[in-house]
């Protein structure tokens, strides 16, 4: 299933390269998410880090000013949340280019 929704981006990382003979080629969103409160244990937001492809999708978003507004398209299955798109969108206040 494939939902589209603004949030908001801290950050990204990248990794590409072997550990213990494994290979990894991927990169990394830090995405504010609003935490459980069923338990009653925690208030608030907290960074959630969601898979976004392979490294080469943070060569080209590096470029952006961390923090930002986004517009994100997640994939979600049994084996969790995958971001497969990502647009930025205007600062607040920020005019719309015509």
């Amino acid at each position: 299933m494939e939902m589209k929704g603004n949030f908001k981006v801290l950050g990204a990382k990248k990794f590409k390269g072997e550990v213990e003979g494994s290979h990894f080629d991927n990169t990394k969103l830090y995405v504010v998410m609003e935490v459980s409160e069923r338990n009653g244990s925690e208030v608030g937001y907290n960074a959630a880090v969601l898979p976004f492809g392979k490294s080469d999708e943070f060569e080209k978003i590096k470029g952006l000013p961390f923090p930002l507004d986004c517009e994100l398209t997640i994939s979600m299955t049994t084996k969790g949340y995958e971001v497969l798109g990502l647009r930025a969108l205007p600062a607040p206040g920020q005019a719309k280019a015509a």
